[in-house]
């Protein structure tokens, strides 16, 4: 899983290469957020390869929250929350923004919040979740079994190829929509495997 992650990731910034994205609040402040899905998509398989699943771990939750606001504030995002975010006083609560998108959507962003958000969670912020994959007996030593390993490489390949596809939406290049479809169909497993 990790060499398919890794070549999934240089698949997708390949693709990006080059594209340049409209300075207008309303397609800059989506694509800084997916962008940093696929970097943080990035850095999780780097971190695995370095077997800091810790750290891997951690970013798990970033992953999501990016997304969900680059889906956000493409969507629903006023002049006012841009300039909040401008000035990092953006605050509306993380479940009104993924209710509002699955209200509109119905893409089932709510139910993955709710299945997701309290290990997301415990990850990023040194909870239980956490916390219990550093010991092993009692040794204090990175204690990640591989299928946890296996479900935290999918769940950033399923987000990464989500934001790849919104950035080439938004980009409206010819070329870099048509490498999208071209990885979304070489990688198309990665949706069936989350």
């Amino acid at each position: 899983m990790l060499e398919y992650s890794l070549q999934l990731s240089k698949d997708i910034n390949k693709s990006l290469a080059g594209l340049t994205v409209k300075r207008d609040d309303e397609i800059l402040f989506p694509w800084l957020f997916h962008s940093l899905v696929i970097e943080h998509h990035r850095s999780i398989i780097v971190l695995c390869d370095n077997q800091l699943y810790s750290s891997a771990s951690s970013l798990i939750r970033c992953v999501f929250e990016a997304y969900i606001k680059g889906l956000w504030f493409a969507e629903f995002a006023t002049e006012s929350d841009f300039e909040k975010l401008k000035n990092d006083k953006f605050n509306k609560d993380f479940y009104k923004l993924v209710n509002a998108l699955e209200n509109k959507n119905k893409n089932g962003i709510k139910k993955a919040k709710e299945s997701y958000w309290p290990n997301l969670n415990s990850l990023t912020h040194s909870g239980a979740a956490q916390l219990s994959r550093r010991i092993n007996g009692t040794e204090i030593v990175s204690n990640f079994d591989d299928e946890f390993i296996q479900q935290m490489l999918r769940f950033s390949n399923n987000y990464a190829l989500l934001s790849f596809s919104e950035v080439v939406e938004m980009s409206g290049d010819c070329d870099a929509q048509e490498a999208c479809l071209i990885i979304i169909e070489k990688y198309k497993d990665t949706f069936s495997m989350t």
